[in-house]
């Protein structure tokens, strides 16, 4: 975190609010507008950003007031506090790599690299070096964490099934927005689980407290032209035997008010819990009648809140809400359903090597 910022000439040099520098590393990624509120907080400084897909940039600097550099690494020669990185997957290890070096602390969206190999490296580095680093699993921060968290009677060993279904729009939007390489696996990696089946890979191993261990999986890709899955439905046990379905897809005919098909159901020794649109509805054990809550779905509106939360762990010298261990274990889990797929769904281990 910077130093405070002083004024000379009031009386005992009087110190204003410190002023935090940040760089932000390929603006043209789908999920950077969603980060412009915290960017505009008083005591936030963004002295520059990149844009390597030559997209958004120029309007990205117009926004923030800020300095658009030609590339990554001129970039990289500015002076800042923190970083944000939103660089294609198969960049993303590299500049945190750079990053660690100079000792520069960062957030950086998952899947934070290509491969398991990628991360596992970069989370090597990051913990060798004592460089903090979030990765913005959002649902740790999201209403529905809240909802389904012990205090609320959902104890991590109560779990008993876990489904979500999370599908997204079609792949032309990432093409509407500057971002084909994301139908490319050799820049992105993968499709719809990379991209967003990473967020309940995490929140089930963060509700029942325990790593994925074993997982079997389908998958199928429509259009001719993309490497990428766009639908994968994977089925994970961790060791405790507690089992979790996640349904993801590029296939929700999304506009701008209605985005997705984001739905869930939970049974727990406690409860049953299932969720649509806004409504929560919880049944407890032994009970005649449920109850129905009004709950944000809306993940947009958490990553935000998750960079504020990093700056403040940042500051109070306190881990990331979550980091490249847990991306580590997230692509972990991705690569073992890739395994399953080429071996025609046959349950594979997750390589938790850590």
């Amino acid at each position: 975190m910077a130093a405070p910022t002083w004024i000379d000439g009031l009386d005992d040099r009087t110190a204003v609010e410190p002023i935090m520098r940040i760089a932000v590393f390929d603006v043209s990624h789908w999920h950077f507008p969603l980060y412009l509120s915290a960017l505009r907080d008083p005591g936030v400084q963004v002295v520059g950003i990149s844009d390597t897909a030559s997209f958004a940039g120029s309007t990205v600097a117009d926004q923030l007031k800020c300095k658009l550099y030609g590339s990554n690494e001129e970039l990289l020669n500015e002076d800042f506090d923190f970083a944000l990185v939103f660089s294609r997957h198969s960049e993303m290890a590299g500049l945190a790599e750079r990053l660690i070096a100079r000792g520069i602390p960062f957030l950086i969206e998952k899947p934070c690299g290509l491969n398991l190999q990628e991360v596992r490296r970069v989370r090597q580095l990051a913990e060798k070096h004592g460089v903090y680093v979030s990765v913005p699993f959002i649902m740790r921060v999201s209403d529905l964490a809240t909802c389904l968290s012990p205090a609320e009677g959902f104890t991590p060993e109560g779990y008993q099934h876990l489904s979500f279904r999370f599908i997204v729009g079609p792949v032309a939007r990432y093409e509407r927005g500057g971002c084909s390489w994301m139908l490319d696996k050799r820049h992105a990696g993968g499709g719809s689980t990379l991209n967003v089946g990473v967020h309940f890979i995490d929140l089930i191993s963060t509700l029942t407290n325990g790593p994925i261990t074993h997982v079997s999986a389908q998958m199928r890709t429509y259009r001719p032209d993309v490497t990428v899955e766009e639908q994968a439905v994977f089925t994970c046990r961790n060791a405790a035997g507690q089992i979790g379905v996640i349904e993801t897809g590029y296939l929700y005919p999304s506009t701008a008010e209605d985005q997705r098909d984001f739905a869930f159901s939970i049974s727990h020794t406690s409860a049953y819990a299932r969720g649509y649109a806004d409504q929560l509805y919880i049944k407890a054990r032994g009970q005649q009648q449920g109850r129905a809550t009004k709950v944000e779905y809306n993940t947009d509106e958490f990553y935000s809140v998750f960079l504020r939360r990093s700056w403040a762990d940042l500051a109070n010298d306190c881990p990331p809400v979550a980091g490249l261990r847990e991306a580590e274990h997230a692509i972990a889990v991705v690569e073992a359903g890739y395994r399953s797929v080429a071996n025609d769904g046959a349950p594979e281990p997750v390589d938790n090597a850590f």
